[in-house]
């Protein structure tokens, strides 16, 4: 028995790498998944591939920041499977990061489309979720949130704080409804490697963020997808209100320990001598 056979499963930002992999990976352990983004063709591409491999899923397009188009998804997901029992809320704004560099110089109109997409629309999704949830009797809300909430840094001000938002949005929906049987957990995802990043994000750049990584590579979208199935599965049952970082150890150590390995690497093989 696959581990999510009878579940339904609602996969936001769905057409992307990471949402595409996630919903693959939840209907290969049986879920029944309803996929949503902004961009319909993408959409319903992955949808008939997903199909094509036998799986159970449907798609409704919809826009992250309109809460009637979020209210109309899930009620297509309720009205085509049943309810909702799994949500992850993976859709985000990451488009913006040559603009979001300063505060000085933030457009009001950025800060406010940030908060739109990656604050209120998950907080929305949820609004919308949770009934079917509490009437099935249990469910799990995976929020993906990001390592940029978790410590500071020098740009991408406005993306930070509403995924800060997630984390404290995550923790107080966690308080308020998993006594009730709904779980509500986030993935501070790290740097994922996905198609057309090394436009972005050349290789020497990729290459400082390797530096810090413990585990030596960078992420893929199946590492956001695997977590995902474990939040949403049973094998998580006594996991809720947290943050969990999935970003190979980058967050997990002193900021000096990349510059400083090479030192400690030399110090044991002469003990005592800084070279």
């Amino acid at each position: 028995m696959a581990l999510l056979d009878g579940k339904v499963a609602l996969v936001t930002g769905a057409a992307g790498s990471i949402g595409s992999e996630t919903a693959l990976a939840l209907a290969e352990q049986g879920a029944r998944v309803l996929l949503t983004d902004l961009r319909a063709a993408e959409l319903e591409a992955v949808t008939e591939r997903l199909k094509g491999q036998g799986h159970d899923v449907a798609c409704k397009a919809g826009d992250l920041s309109s809460e009637d188009d979020i209210r109309a998804v899930v009620e297509t997901c309720a009205k085509i499977f049943g309810g909702v029992d799994i949500l992850d809320n993976n859709a985000g704004a990451t488009g913006f990061s040559s603009r979001d560099l300063d505060i000085p110089d933030m457009p009001v109109e950025l800060w406010d489309q940030v908060q739109a997409i990656n604050a209120r629309g998950p907080m929305l999704f949820c609004k919308y979720a949770i009934p079917s949830m509490l009437e099935r009797g249990s469910g799990s809300i995976i929020n993906i949130s990001s390592g940029q909430s978790l410590s500071g840094d020098v740009s991408n001000f406005a993306y930070a704080a509403s995924k800060a938002a997630i984390n404290a949005l995550t923790r107080h929906m966690a308080t308020a409804y998993s006594p009730r049987g709904v779980r509500v957990n986030a993935i501070a995802a790290g740097l994922i490697i996905q198609p057309g990043m090394e436009q972005r994000l050349p290789a020497h750049i990729q290459d400082i963020f390797l530096s810090h990584c413990l585990v030596p590579r960078l992420g893929v979208p199946r590492d956001i997808a695997n977590m995902v199935v474990f939040l949403a599965s049973e094998l998580s049952s006594y996991v809720t209100g947290q943050i969990l970082s999935v970003d190979g150890g980058f967050t997990a150590h002193l900021p000096s320990v990349a510059d400083m390995r090479p030192t400690i690497e030399s110090m044991k093989k002469a003990p005592g001598q800084w070279t």
